[in-house]
């Protein structure tokens, strides 16, 4: 009798765990992950998924698209208005007939440029939901939730999803007077690399009156992006994505610039720097013997939709006056070496993107001569890779739109050690996701795995030495540093350190790694409970383990 009451309850027990798992599974699957929108001009706001949604319930339009798709959302003047002047959340007409800049920007630093003039109360949405659901996350490899930049005044090469901040400029925002003009450093480095031979500093309007100016008002010149076709990466045919960047502008050629200070030499490389810590990395036949495909390679400082800078507030930008005024990727690809393509990467795809070498935003020009040594790490996970010098630098290149990818380090003795963070090449072979360009919820870096520990990370040095760290204490951790550089010059054969060495605050002295050629993630045997491919089980999924184990101790209760 004592054996059929627990039974009976057993069952009852193991009954409540089977209705209660799909409401459990349909929440999961029904909660959309939060998001902010971040909103940038006279001053800042953020605006998160629950305020935005509460002010379409105000404010909300609809907009229906040429195959009947509904879309819903708030007009993009309507988000202007909440920072375009001082506290009136109204959109300030007067301020945008006179003229600024709208950026939109996706969380993979991709963006639109708009001006204020052309942006129409009614043809502008940043939409939310499409027939009454939630965006998709992706259409084919484009990425399109949480927000998507759409209506009848936007066309089809302008729209953009994915929105992470719509930011304005111009000096009718910044309070910046409209004769401020913008300047550039030139620099020419040692044989080295490393002191300083020769350095100038010219303003955007020095360079207008002094050289001569390159560019026209006829047509723009244009930069090609990613074709998100996996059958066509390159495209010859320049008919994918043209309008990435497309600009009718005028300019200062570099070479002239470089010109200035003792001009460069066959085999030199031109290092441009943009204010945003980006970086873009051309050769010497790129600058003095380009291709026509190419075409002169300049610094625009004026464009057709913006004036000049300030106002241009993308400029002083790169640009290459092709013969088709179009630099196409299938260009990119015959006119630099292959340590110089750019790429979009998507879904486990590698797209080439000729815009990727569309810098803005110019403050610094230096001359390297081109005689560094190259060299290679090896990276052994669950992905084996061979990462080059050119690969690792690149790397660092990208900015503030890279969060966080160039770190420095600050020693006892004074000495400034920049590089990457080591988890970041962790990341790079802990699964099968190599790299994301999502600034939000990245998942190149597999973080379920680091968190369970599944793997120890072992650091090699040329000269014999090696450390040993766990997966979980090299979370997100800025204290472990691969650096390349001290005190701003790169290492070279000879010195201990070339080519890079394990730093860090959290580093110590026993731990320090010189001459760094290998790092191997060693893989410990999961148990049965552990995650499967980085993915943690399901809380829902316990449930039937649990109803299965219970069921097991019922009969043998019984039996």
């Amino acid at each position: 009798m004592v054996n059929q009451k627990i039974v009976y309850s057993g069952l009852c027990c193991i009954i409540v765990l089977l209705i209660i798992h799909p409401v459990c599974a349909a929440k999961v699957s029904a909660e959309e992950p939060p998001w902010v929108l971040t909103l940038i001009g006279n001053r800042t706001l953020s605006l998160s998924s629950e305020e935005f949604a509460r002010a379409e319930e105000t404010s909300g339009v609809l907009y229906t698209d040429g195959e009947g798709n509904i879309y819903r959302g708030l007009p993009l003047t309507c988000l202007i208005g909440l920072v375009d002047d001082g506290a009136d959340p109204s959109y300030n007409t007067t301020r945008a007939a006179a003229g600024y800049s709208v950026t939109v920007r996706a969380t993979d630093w991709h963006d639109r440029l708009f001006s204020s003039k052309e942006i129409t109360t009614n043809g502008f949405l940043v939409a939310s939901t499409c027939n009454g659901a939630p965006l998709p996350a992706h259409q084919g490899d484009i990425k399109i939730a949480p927000l998507l930049l759409i209506g009848p005044d936007v066309s089809a090469d302008r729209e953009i999803g994915n929105i992470m901040d719509i930011t304005l400029t111009g000096p009718g925002i910044t309070g910046i007077p409209s004769g401020f003009s913008c300047s550039v450093t030139i620099l020419r480095r040692e044989s080295d690399g490393g002191r300083i031979q020769n350095a100038s500093t010219v303003t955007c309007s020095w360079m207008e009156e002094h050289l001569p100016v390159y560019g026209d008002t006829e047509a723009p010149y244009r930069f090609q992006g990613p074709t998100f076709d996996t059958g066509d990466l390159w495209n010859p045919a320049e008919n994918m994505n043209l309008a990435k960047v497309e600009e009718v502008v005028r300019g200062t050629a570099l070479r002239d610039l470089c010109n200035l200070d003792g001009g460069m030499q066959e085999g030199d490389e031109l290092r441009m720097t943009a204010t945003d810590g980006y970086v873009v990395e051309l050769m010497y036949e790129n600058i003095y013997a380009h291709n026509p495909a190419q075409g002169s390679a300049i610094l625009a400082w004026w464009t057709e939709k913006q004036g000049y800078t300030p106002s241009y507030s993308g400029g002083p930008a790169l640009f290459f006056l092709a013969d088709d005024r179009t630099f196409g990727n299938q260009d990119m690809k015959e006119c630099t070496d292959e340590g110089y393509w750019r790429f979009y990467w998507c879904q486990g795809t590698e797209y080439p993107s000729a815009a990727g070498l569309a810098i803005r935003n110019v403050d610094v020009l230096e001359i390297y001569p081109r005689q560094f040594p190259e060299w290679e790490i090896v990276l052994e996970g669950p992905l084996s890779s061979t990462i080059s010098r050119k690969e690792f630098e690149q790397g660092l290149s990208c900015g503030e739109r890279a969060h966080g990818h160039v770190v420095s380090y600050t020693d006892t003795n004074g000495h400034v050690w920049t590089g990457m963070p080591l988890y970041m090449l962790a990341g790079w072979v802990d699964d099968d996701c190599q790299h994301d360009e999502n600034l939000v919820d990245n998942k190149a870096y597999n973080l379920t795995r680091a968190r369970e520990n599944a793997y120890t990370l072992v650091v090699e040095g040329e000269a014999g030495g090696s450390a040993a760290l766990s997966a979980r204490e090299l979370i997100k951790s800025h204290g472990y540093i691969l650096a390349n550089a001290v005190d701003g010059t790169t290492f070279t054969p000879g010195d201990e350190n070339w080519p890079l060495t394990l730093v860090g605050n959290n580093v110590s002295l026993d731990n320090r790694v010189h001459g760094v050629r290998n790092i191997t993630l060693v893989f410990t045997e999961p148990d049965a409970g552990d995650p499967v491919d980085g993915v943690p089980a399901s809380p829902c999924s316990c449930l039937w383990a649990v109803a299965a184990l219970a069921i097991i101790i019922l009969v043998r209760r019984k039996t």
